[in-house]
């Protein structure tokens, strides 16, 4: 008899170790979905934080090449406007874009390949996202499209120079940026 109760508590062993196996794998599975997802969100929430980080004028000014033309904007017209979104292409694309080409010069930067001459990159689609109305994070920006006399127009007419895909930098080279900046004390 003890026997037959043996190979039945093997019979149950066996069985129930067979349920578990059928269980483990789905188990298993939503582990690793969940070890997956939450490493993704992470790694989402962790990048973001750098390009927020390192699109800030402070982090632009810890490259001595770059500090006197961070020190330039602050003094500038468009010193509450961070550095990339002048300096990118507009909408979250041209600014991701911009973030993967900046890996570029920060390779130069670390390497101690910096060109003599640094040539800024900006979009002038920028400019006029901006200056047109179409940019909620700067409602107060000079619109373009305003008949002048409006306290938000610019105080000439830019209709024909929008019309003409005229460079804003030629009559505004040095908007963002003073051409000097102040002597030191």
């Amino acid at each position: 008899m003890l026997s037959v109760v043996s190979r039945f508590k093997g019979v149950i062993k066996t069985e129930s170790s067979n349920a578990k196996e059928k269980q483990s794998p789905r188990k298993s599975s939503k582990k690793i979905i969940l070890i997956t997802t939450l490493s993704l969100v992470a790694f989402g929430v962790l990048t973001y934080s750098i390009m927020h980080y390192t699109s800030q004028p402070n982090f632009c000014a810890s490259c001595h090449e770059i500090r006197t033309s961070v020190t330039t904007w602050s003094l500038g017209p468009h010193n509450s406007v961070t550095c990339l979104d002048c300096h990118s292409n507009p909408g979250k694309v041209g600014y991701v874009i911009r973030k993967i080409r900046g890996l570029e010069e920060v390779y130069l930067h670390v390497t101690n390949q910096i060109p003599t001459t640094l040539v800024a990159k900006f979009n002038i689609q920028t400019c006029i996202v901006c200056h047109t109305g179409n940019n909620e994070e700067y409602p107060k920006a000079k619109n373009l499209n305003l008949p002048p006399g409006d306290p938000m127009a610019a105080i000439v007419s830019h209709t024909e120079i929008l019309q003409n895909n005229t460079s804003c930098h030629i009559c505004h080279k040095n908007v963002g940026h003073e051409l000097q900046p102040p002597p030191t004390q």
